[in-house]
């Protein structure tokens, strides 16, 4: 009985995790993400005195903030489809190692954000819960907490409100 429902829990993050692939192509992330390392960094160094400018910034930041949240979720997903298509049971090393990747890939997007984003606190919340999920004794059971499902929600709705559809 716990097996199976160790499979289907994580069977339910994996969907959750696929969901994230839907919405557009992999093709435009690569070359983004490169504007989006110089852009928020620019940005963070060099505060302008109109208020206008930092706005637009962080608008287009924060969509290159979500696209590299995305293709996080996609790479998570992708190391359990693997592994359930070798006929594999996610066990508690693999889920913990593939959140840790997660959290640091998420990381990563938030340090290239505004500290006062919208989209990189949410970020930045969603991967303290992430990092606690790895770090859980039960990491299926801890990513069905009701703070971590709000804060993949949270994170949810700032990305869509960019334009990048995500579900955690």
């Amino acid at each position: 009985m716990k097996r199976n429902r160790l499979f289907v829990l994580a069977l339910a993050g994996v969907t959750a995790f696929a969901l994230t692939a839907c919405g557009g192509d992999d093709t435009e992330a690569p070359a983004t993400s490169a504007s989006a390392t110089t852009a928020p960094a620019t940005t963070s160094a060099a505060p302008t005195p109109d208020a206008s400018a930092p706005a637009a910034a962080d608008a287009g930041g924060d969509k290159e903030i979500c696209e590299a949240v995305k293709k996080a979720g996609d790479e998570s997903k992708q190391v359990l489809f693997d592994a359930l298509q070798d006929g594999k049971e996610p066990t508690v090393k693999m889920l913990s190692e593939t959140y840790t990747d997660m959290a640091v890939a998420l990381g990563k997007a938030a340090d290239a954000a505004s500290t006062d984003s919208k989209v990189a606190n949410a970020v930045k919340e969603f991967q303290t819960a992430v990092t606690e999920v790895a770090e859980s004794s039960d990491p299926v059971a801890a990513g069905d907490k009701p703070a971590f499902q709000k804060t993949a929600a949270n994170l949810t709705a700032a990305c869509k409100e960019t334009g990048v559809d995500i579900n955690f």
